[in-house]
């Protein structure tokens, strides 16, 4: 089955601006699908057309084998925006963050059992952050906020995941401890992750597809193939392994 299907979608923030028109993309389930493509291309905006924040002004989106107006499930699936947490002063921690992501699962109103609890203490463990349950959230870094979100999206037990720019405003070295982490949770529990990044150099270690979007979906496929793909895009040939011309920021 396929986790997503986009079919002939348009969409318009306003009528003679149109964002892209009659792209095409399907996902295939346990798919770690990286989406790639220079600012403003429209990335943020088919990920949020993708769980329902928008609504395409032609064409159809099917989400697990069930067109997107009619989909219910919600349970699993779980969408990490930009910037998940606005307010430094926000007051929790981290453990109370996470166990959030328990509430819709339990039932509005339910109290958690320990079973839950159990849960987002395996999840603080994947992530690495069990060190920081008790710690304010405000208090953490980009990167360590970044962690505590994805524990809180897997505690819910989704079978897809979609993250816009989850790495965005981290180093280096955060980036590459996150992109790992969503590896290794892609392949140990064959979970379905579309991911929004600009920086195509280092994701293309991690995800198994590629979609380059930029008025429509102008690349999909291996990873590995995506550099000689640009290389004839722009008539260049870079050195190997020089990802310089290509990289989105």
């Amino acid at each position: 089955m396929n986790v997503l299907a986009i079919k002939e979608v348009s969409f318009s923030y306003l009528p003679s601006q149109p964002v892209f028109e009659q792209i095409n993309l399907t996902i295939g389930q346990g798919r770690f699908l990286a989406m790639v493509g220079p600012n403003g291309a429209g990335k943020s905006t088919l990920l949020k057309l993708c769980v329902g924040l928008l609504k395409p002004t032609a064409g159809r989106i099917e989400l697990l084998g069930t067109p997107l107006e009619q989909f219910k499930d919600w349970s699993k699936v779980v969408y990490i925006a930009q910037q998940t947490l606005r307010d430094r002063n926000f007051p929790a921690t981290v453990e109370e963050v996470v166990a959030m992501g328990r509430v819709a699962p339990a039932g509005i109103g339910n109290r958690l059992k320990k079973a839950d609890y159990d849960l987002v203490e395996e999840m603080l463990i994947t992530v690495g952050m069990q060190d920081f349950r008790k710690r304010m959230i405000g208090e953490l870094s980009g990167g360590q906020q970044q962690r505590v979100a994805i524990a809180k999206a897997l505690v819910a037990k989704p079978e897809v995941l979609l993250l816009d720019e989850a790495t965005s405003g981290v180093d280096t070295a955060t980036r590459e401890n996150i992109y790992s982490l969503l590896r290794s949770i892609n392949q140990a529990q064959r979970m379905s992750i579309i991911m929004v990044s600009h920086d195509v150099e280092c994701i293309s270690h991690y995800a198994d597809q590629i979609a380059n979007v930029d008025g429509g979906i102008t690349y999909y496929g291996d990873p590995a193939d995506f550099q000689q793909f640009c290389r004839l895009q722009r008539g260049s040939r870079p050195a190997q392994g020089d990802w310089g011309e290509i990289s989105y920021v």
